[in-house]
């Protein structure tokens, strides 16, 4: 089964936001219930730079948002592991937001029911990428499609200030200093 990929390279980043804006605005999101958000990171190591991480829904392998949800609101896309929201289905209840290990699944007050990124799946379905992707000035944020486990753990799998939850399985990969070091890209 093919499976999408959000992969990110934090040296690329310069925290501009548009992703989140493009979010907010495809998704129609009120006030502060962003899907996607940025994270401005401490120094680590003796290194001085500012690093951001871009982060939204990692649309898990193994995904305990479906597995708590009790109403089957939340769903994995048989044909290509997009984890979706119905919100028509969803009571409320939180067990899903409860249970994601990342904190991507946001309480929507004026709906009083949860949302998350979704992947833009209507975009995909279309032959377009995700919105934050397509916005994204830098290039930091892009996005992949892969089919082989090899493909998939050919990419970093954790960086400074992401900790990759090995039951959950996300499907967010990074890229080191791909500006750099372009020979560098899948290792």
């Amino acid at each position: 089964m093919k499976q999408h990929f959000f992969v990110f390279d934090p040296s690329l980043c310069f925290g501009c936001q548009g992703c989140v804006a493009a979010c907010i605005n495809v998704n129609h999101i009120k006030g502060d219930q962003q899907w996607r958000k940025v994270f401005k990171l401490p120094p680590h190591h003796g290194n001085h730079d500012t690093m951001y991480l871009s982060m939204a829904c990692n649309h898990c392998e193994n995904p305990p948002c479906v597995q708590a949800c009790p109403a089957n609101a939340m769903q994995v896309r048989q044909a290509d592991g997009i984890v979706i929201l119905d919100q028509d289905r969803c009571l409320g209840c939180r067990y899903c937001q409860m249970a994601c290990p990342f904190d991507a699944i946001v309480w929507m007050e004026d709906t009083k029911t949860v949302g998350k990124c979704n992947m833009c799946c209507e975009r995909l379905d279309k032959g377009q990428e995700p919105a934050c992707v397509e916005t994204c000035f830098s290039g930091a944020l892009q996005f992949v499609t892969l089919e082989t486990d090899e493909e998939k753990d050919d990419w970093l799998k954790e960086i400074i200030g992401f900790d990759h939850d090995k039951e959950a399985k996300p499907r967010l990969r990074f890229v080191k200093d791909l500006k750099n070091n372009p020979s560098e890209q899948k290792k």
